[in-house]
Formats: C-alpha cells, structure tokens, sequence
C-alpha cells in the first residue's frame, strides 16, 4: 500500500463536494458513491468521511433521520471505513462537542486544510488510534462543512512512513515501549539533522524530555527548535493503549509569534494593543532599555520592520498544534510552546 498518488486527498474531496453543491447536485447518494469509490482505491486508508451543517447540503435534514448514515439529527455525516475488516457505512459522531469534535470543529472554524494530531476514535464499537486530514467545504463564501480522511496510526509500516509524511506534510518517529527509537525515516533524519545536528539517536534535550514524561507522567507540550525564519515544531503523543510514543515533526517557514520567547510575546501583545515602549515598561516593570531591545527581537524573528506590522501579526493564524491524552481526542494547546535550546 503506498499513499503517495494521492496527495492532499481531503482537499480534493472537499473541493468535489463543494462544486457538486454549486451546479445543484446534493443527492446524497452520489455523495456516498464517491466516498466508498475513493476508499477502495485507497486501501492505505481507514476512512473516508463528509459532515455538513444542519440542512447545509440539500435542506432535507428531517428525512434522513436515523437513516443508514445518519444520526437523529438527519445531518449528513457518513463515515465509510474498514473498522472491520471490510468496507461499512456508519454516522459520524462527536462531530458537534468541543473537544471530542475537534477533528470537524477545528477544521470549519479555521476555514483551511488541517492535519490532525493522532487521537482515538470509535469505529464500529472500538477504539482506533488514527490520525485525520481535514479540508472545509466552501459554498458561497461560507464553510458548509468538511471532508476529510482517516489513517490508522498502527498500521503504518516502515515501508509506508514515506509515503504517510508526503501525504501528511510532517516526519513521524516512532519509538518503542523503552523511548528509543522504532522508526524514523531518512527525510526526518535530514530535518532533525538541520536541526540539532547529525546523530543516529534523538538529541539529548529530546531523550531527556521523554524520560521524564515517561518517569513522571505529565503530557508534555509541543517545543520548537528556531533557525533563522524557519522552526522546527516537535510535538510528543504517548500510544493510548501501551508505553510507546510518537514524535511528529514539522516545520515551517513562516516564523510564527511561537518563535518568540515568552517576555517578548508579552512586549508583542501591548505593541498590539497600541502601547507604547515606555508605557510597556511600566506595565511590565523592565527598564526602556530592555524594551527597545525585545522590539528589535520581535521585529527580526517576525520578519518585519515596523510596529504596525508586528501588530498585525498577531492576528494571523498561528499553525495549530494539538496534544493528545488516551482519555480522548486532541485538545489544542493553550499558549505557546517552550524553546529548545541546542546546549540544552
């Protein structure tokens, strides 16, 4: 099984959908023929999915309740997966609580493709440990919905890990039920590398934060590694059925306000709030000097060469990261995540 033929497959699914509603076709037949199409020739794939808001998709909500598919609600929200072995239609569910529905409400609520952290979620009646890439569905200018795919986390193979990574736009790292590593793929070797350097093991920092998640059991929030105007985000998920973790890695080249370090994130907000350098160090208590000095930094890591521009900054989506617990599906990380620091 190899995924690479079919990059950013959710997006193309929901860009199908979205023009579908556009010329007025929204039998939900059709909809379900392309789902359970596109899954047999994704047999890497788990699932295949759409959920739609209430009456978004044809306005017949109430004829479709409790139907194959549906819940009470009639909404359309199909889940066509391999949960036992072979192809099943089954309604999607969650889809509207905070929290357990982040996989759809996250998504509609930031209007772009977003790839989700690994989290556990039921396929007929038990509980798999996935990942989802997610894309909203746009009909005049609204987010009407969303489509995306299911990929189970224990089923990729080291053969498959390439694939995945092109498929997901992130390295994984699998590591066994000691925190040493299982699996990671050359091209994540090379990103590590640009990194923290050329090694066969994890960077020591890296090892150190693992041992002490696994000795003192607390969830570890994701770290960044600053290089220029490009970071490199890690984000640590433990298995939730066993020992094992797994580190996704991801980079990106737009230096997000999370490259800040925590003071000079506090100077950016009061810069966003129109305050000025000597009422900022009243407000803080840190001398003029100091401030002038974390405005310089905040306009070099943010790329930019005015206050008016940081400012805006502030207000541009940060990419999301979520951390997963075994009790459920991903919660997004409140505030930001810590440096790391090559000496560290």
């Amino acid at each position: 099984m190899n995924p690479r033929p079919n990059l950013h497959t959710a997006r193309l699914l929901a860009g199908v959908f979205s023009s579908l509603k556009e010329i007025g076709v929204t039998d939900r037949k059709i909809f379900d023929n392309i789902l359970r199409s596109t899954l047999e020739e994704n047999p890497a794939f788990l699932g295949m999915w759409t959920v739609w808001e209430p009456n978004a998709l044809d306005g017949r909500d109430a004829e479709f309740a409790n139907a194959p598919g549906h819940d009470a609600t009639g909404r359309y929200i199909p889940l066509w997966n391999r949960g036992r072995g072979r192809i099943v239609l089954e309604p999607n569910c969650y889809y509207n609580v905070p929290g357990l529905g982040d996989w759809y409400l996250v998504p509609k609520a930031r209007g772009v493709e977003t790839v989700m952290d690994p989290y556990e979620f039921p396929f007929c009646g038990r509980r798999i440990f996935i990942t989802s890439q997610v894309a909203p569905i746009f009909h005049d200018g609204q987010c009407v919905g969303a489509a995306g795919i299911d990929i189970s986390v224990d089923t990729f193979s080291h053969a498959e890990a390439a694939g995945y990574e092109e498929l997901l736009n992130r390295g994984y790292i699998f590591l066994d039920d000691r925190g040493e590593v299982a699996h990671w793929s050359g091209k994540t070797r090379q990103l590590m590398t640009k990194y923290f350097g050329a090694s066969d093991r994890l960077p020591p920092q890296v090892q150190l934060q693992i041992r002490k998640s696994r000795v003192e059991g607390f969830a570890m929030p994701p770290q960044l590694m600053h290089k220029g105007n490009e970071c490199l985000m890690l984000r640590y998920v433990q298995h939730p059925q066993d020992e094992r973790f797994l580190i996704i890695v991801e980079e990106t080249s737009a230096p997000p306000a999370a490259c800040l370090s925590e003071r000079e994130r506090e100077v950016l907000q009061w810069i966003a709030r129109g305050k000025a350098n000597g009422e900022i160090a009243i407000i803080l208590g840190i001398s003029l000097h100091t401030v002038k000095r974390h405005v310089e930094k905040v306009l070099s890591k943010l790329g930019v060469e005015s206050r008016h521009a940081a400012a805006l900054s502030v207000l541009q989506t940060v990419p999301e990261t979520n951390t997963t617990a075994a009790v459920g599906l991903p919660t997004y990380f409140a505030g930001e995540p810590p440096m790391l620091s090559a000496s560290a």
